[in-house]
């Protein structure tokens, strides 16, 4: 439901994320600020529309974005099995302990004035593999209330490959045949003390440019 609001407003995105990292003999990198390693218009193909998010509901709404899990809400959902509300709830409460600005710092991308993306660079760490499985394991496929969902780990490109990376794709797929599905791409990695993650609310046609979108997110940590 939150997607038409962000929509209107030209923007979704992309999200970034800090996390802690361990030892290394290598000269630690100067420090820069984490508004400093989220995209820019110069690092998007040409006409892509930026916007920083800098307020506490923005961050908190867009990371609840397309979150299928009853987090916060004040309904009762059925979930089958029932084992998945777990883990779907974990993959949502994960997502929603990047929404502190004071932590953490947001901006979104908008393509061709269709395609959204929300990016996010934050000092909170993520367990991407705990986040990937909560996806991808048992739960890969499960019923919530009129739904069906089903999550897929997709090949990272070669330029990240070596990384601590996932990249994920989100269907949800109503009963009701006069709806739509909803379509989420989500990109997660672990870069040198930094968590990436990415958000894209568009269809399987567009993921080579989600993970280019992606991958240049992640190079832009890497490569700083």
């Amino acid at each position: 439901m939150y997607r038409a609001l962000l929509k209107k407003t030209g923007i979704v995105g992309l999200l970034l994320v800090l996390a802690a990292c361990g030892g290394s003999d290598e000269e630690p990198k100067e420090a820069v600020s984490r508004d400093s390693l989220l995209l820019t218009a110069e690092d998007l193909p040409g006409g892509a529309h930026t916007a920083r998010f800098t307020e506490p509901e923005q961050l908190v709404l867009s990371l609840k974005l397309d979150t299928p899990s009853d987090v916060g809400l004040p309904i009762d959902i059925t979930y089958e099995p029932v084992e998945c509300g777990e883990q779907s709830s974990y993959a949502d409460e994960a997502r929603l302990t990047l929404s502190n600005v004071d932590t953490t710092s947001m901006m979104g991308a908008y393509l061709d004035n269709e395609r959204s993306y929300l990016a996010l660079v934050s000092d909170v760490p993520l367990d991407i593999g705990r986040v990937a499985d909560a996806h991808t394991g048992s739960c890969s496929t499960y019923r919530m209330g009129s739904r069906t969902i089903t999550t897929s780990r997709l090949d990272l490109p070669p330029a990240i490959a070596t990384e601590d990376a996932v990249i994920l794709y989100e269907v949800s797929d109503p009963d009701n045949p006069e709806w739509s599905n909803d379509e989420v791409f989500y990109g997660y990695a672990s870069v040198d003390g930094y968590t990436v993650a990415v958000l894209g609310m568009d269809g399987k046609e567009f993921e080579q440019e989600f993970t280019e979108f992606f991958t240049n997110a992640v190079l832009k940590v890497r490569d700083r």
